[in-house]
């Protein structure tokens, strides 16, 4: 074999040799063949030497810097505008579109005429302002809306509003609470009792709601329930905890009369309420019947649950014997 054939096994050698993955008996081999071969000895050399870095001009290099630095303050930009999106939307939401106000932190009035309702009012919190207000219609009920946000210098503390309907209006809500019917303003406990009506007088639950409602407690004092649904009439007994004084028992009457008036209107099947109470001059009872509730109103008792604008009309006759109008 040639020296030519052998220095090209060895160039084919050289790699792995280099690397250390041939054996010792071709490790001896080749070392014996460079020991006699300046070339493929020089061929090794370069085989061992780093390979050249390749140097970019420094025009290519400047270029390269400012791509970065473009693209660096390009992603800053982006950011920056990312953040400012972001603190709108925030901002829109929390200012504009707010947060919808219960029917209790709005005093407000409305005035009807045919199709069109007009709408004013103040907020009862004097730290929030109006956002917006929105309305909607259907079957002559118009209901609006009340947003709010933090007071600012956009927003204010009360609006006034003016809303064409599809046809004439026959009622006015805020959220779902009542506050027009058929040309009668309704007032919040009105409202609140015309929702709470119930038909039987044996959900005590119930009862109770339209107590609270009526401010027996604040009138009369604690009491106890006792109910009778054993059979027609049906009835609702109330024990007072405190003693009235003789003196005031006329005016307690008055008090209980009313009450029972609504009671028995907003109770469908309630046939009397009964009220059990001492003074100094004993035990006393006093009942009110469907009856009388019939005759003191002038029509069918039941009948003023029928609407809300019934029954606004019986709570300020009401009033007479409560005291301040309802």
């Amino acid at each position: 074999m040639d020296k030519r054939l052998n220095c090209e096994i060895v160039r084919d050698l050289l790699p792995s040799y280099v690397d250390g993955l041939t054996s010792s008996i071709t490790n001896k081999t080749l070392e014996e063949h460079l020991a006699d071969c300046m070339d493929c000895t020089a061929a090794m050399q370069r085989m061992k030497e780093p390979e050249p870095q390749e140097v970019q001009p420094a025009a290519e290099v400047d270029y390269l810097k400012k791509i970065r630095i473009h693209m660096r303050k390009t992603s800053l930009l982006i950011g920056i505008g990312l953040m400012l999106l972001g603190m709108s939307l925030l901002s829109y939401r929390y200012f504009h579109v707010g947060s919808e106000a219960s029917a209790t932190e709005v005093a407000c009035h409305v005035t009807v005429e045919g199709d069109t309702v007009s709408l004013d009012g103040t907020l009862i919190s004097s730290g929030m302002g109006v956002s917006r207000v929105t309305f909607s219609d259907s079957g002559g009920m118009v209901q609006f809306k009340v947003y709010t946000a933090p007071k600012a210098f956009f927003n204010r503390g009360d609006l006034s509003e003016t809303y064409k309907a599809l046809g004439v209006i026959r009622q006015v809500r805020i959220d779902d609470r009542i506050i027009w019917e058929n040309g009668v303003d309704i007032g919040f406990t009105t409202a609140q009792l015309f929702a709470a009506s119930n038909p039987y007088v044996g959900d005590m639950s119930s009862n109770g709601r339209i107590a609270s409602i009526l401010g027996i407690d604040d009138q009369l004092g604690p009491y106890t329930n006792e109910l009778q649904t054993s059979k027609e009439p049906y009835g609702w007994t109330l024990k007072l905890k405190k003693s009235i004084a003789q003196e005031e028992e006329s005016a307690a009457r008055d008090i209980m009369s009313a009450d029972s008036y609504a009671m028995l209107a907003a109770i469908d099947n309630l046939g009397y309420v009964t009220w059990q109470y001492d003074t100094t001059a004993g035990h006393q009872e006093y009942t009110i019947t469907v009856e009388d509730a019939t005759a003191y109103a002038g029509q069918n008792i039941k009948l003023f649950a029928d609407s809300a604008s019934q029954l606004q009309t019986l709570l300020q006759r009401l009033s007479i014997k409560w005291s301040g109008v309802r």
